[in-house]
């Protein structure tokens, strides 16, 4: 249905069933937040570049991935 930023390699892409997620009574789903995060962002940055550049968002799904026992190598280096 909708590929916001339409440019670039970190769009997000809304589909008719996260659509349907915007009813009253659903609850929204990771697709949903992140693109209302990205949003936002885009926004600041359009208001207050220098501010967003201190700001770093992680997809929802960040967190789940790096407490995995197998983490990539270059999470390794930190630890």
């Amino acid at each position: 249905v909708l590929v916001w930023p339409y440019e670039g390699t970190n769009s997000v892409a809304i589909t008719g069933g996260d659509l349907k997620r915007l009813e009253e009574g659903e609850f929204l789903n990771d697709t949903l937040i992140e693109f209302g995060l990205k949003w936002e962002l885009e926004q600041i940055r359009n208001r207050d570049p220098a501010l967003c550049e201190s700001i770093h968002m992680f997809n929802s799904f960040f967190y789940q991935k790096l407490s995995k026992k197998q983490k990539a190598k270059w999470v390794q280096a930190y630890n």
